[in-house]
Formats: C-alpha cells, structure tokens, sequence
C-alpha cells in the first residue's frame, strides 16, 4: 500500500459512521471515471434494471432493532386472542 493510500485509509477510520455516506458516494463517482465502462449489450434487462436502482440508493442514519420490530408487531397482531 502506498503512503497515500495509508493516509486516505487514516482519514477514512476516522471519519463518523454518518460522513462515509459521503466518501463511497465520490469514491463510486471517481471508480466509475478510472475503470473502464461496463459493456451494456452482456447485459440483461433485469440486470440493467438492478444497476439503476443501484443509484438511488440511500444508507440509513437509523438503527433498525428488527427483533423488537418483529415482538411489537407479534403483539399488536395477537393481543385480541387472549
């Protein structure tokens, strides 16, 4: 790894989890400048469905408890059978 890649790897550890949205979001921007361009005719309609979906997607600021999601939903279904 090159010195700069440690330094980017550095700054990046501490960044908060909330501001690395961000860096993937440029750092998929500049791959997509540096890499070669996918070949769209070995593609399928469903794939080239599922890559543009790909770009609006958003990662969440919010914890999801899926467990505690799933109790409450038990319960709210449920209650009326006792």
């Amino acid at each position: 790894m090159s010195i700069m890649q440690e330094k980017a790897y550095e700054m990046i550890k501490r960044l908060p989890d909330d501001k690395l949205y961000y860096i993937v979001r440029m750092l998929e921007g500049l791959e997509g400048l540096v890499l070669p361009a996918k070949n769209d005719d070995s593609m399928t309609v469903e794939q080239k469905a599922y890559e543009d979906l790909q770009q609006f997607r958003r990662c969440s600021d919010v914890e999801i408890d899926y467990k505690e999601e799933l109790a409450q939903a038990l319960e709210e279904k449920y209650a009326s059978i006792n």
